[in-house]
């Protein structure tokens, strides 16, 4: 239900210019949340590195906390953010072409010196699985973080109405973890920027 006009490739294109008065008309705002939304369908869209890097640099300067939802394609843009970031989260489903092509994008990681920020989170779970949270982390080769419930219904009313998924629920109870996860300090660490 997001109803700005302007999306990503708006500020990549002004990206070099960005400021305090622009970014505001490009992002909407839902509480203590900015959302820039993706934009319109857009197979010619070409984001540079460069584009991402002066946008980077605008939005630490501006938020304590940046995440990035990328399509998965690994395109340049998104490894050059990925390099950017602190940490990277590998989203599956626990299904055996889910995990095997899961497998293969955290190789590609690896070969890019990105796999100690990588941390899997595994999506629509059933209560009785047929493959075991062991398996999974045996087929992909690394630790899975979180496990999240599937809840088709909830996300659905959320995504219908345009608000969070419930708190209530299962779903929303591990989201609310994750969440307090990513902010809570690591044992022994400072504080942490953006990133």
């Amino acid at each position: 239900k997001l109803t700005n006009e302007y999306s990503v490739a708006d500020a990549c294109e002004h990206a070099a210019g960005m400021d305090d008065s622009l970014w505001p008309q490009l992002v909407t705002n839902l509480g203590a949340l900015d959302v820039l939304h993706a934009g319109r369908l857009n197979p010619h869209l070409r984001v540079e590195p460069t584009q991402i890097r002066y946008l980077t640099d605008f939005l630490r300067r501006n938020y304590q906390a940046l995440c990035f939802d990328l399509s998965g394609n690994l395109e340049k843009y998104s490894i050059e953010l990925m390099h950017e970031s602190k940490r990277v989260f590998l989203v599956c489903t626990p299904e055996i072409p889910s995990l095997h092509l899961a497998r293969e994008k955290y190789q590609f990681l690896r070969s890019l010196d990105l796999e100690g920020r990588v941390s899997v989170l595994v999506n629509r779970a059933q209560k009785r699985q047929l493959i075991s949270n062991d398996q999974i982390e045996q087929i992909l080769g690394l630790p899975v973080q979180m496990i999240f419930p599937n809840d088709y219904q909830s996300v659905h009313k959320a995504v219908t109405i345009g608000r969070w998924v419930d708190f209530e629920t299962d779903l929303g109870k591990q989201i609310q973890s994750f969440a307090h996860n990513l902010i809570r300090p690591k044992a022994g660490a400072g504080t942490t920027g953006a990133g």
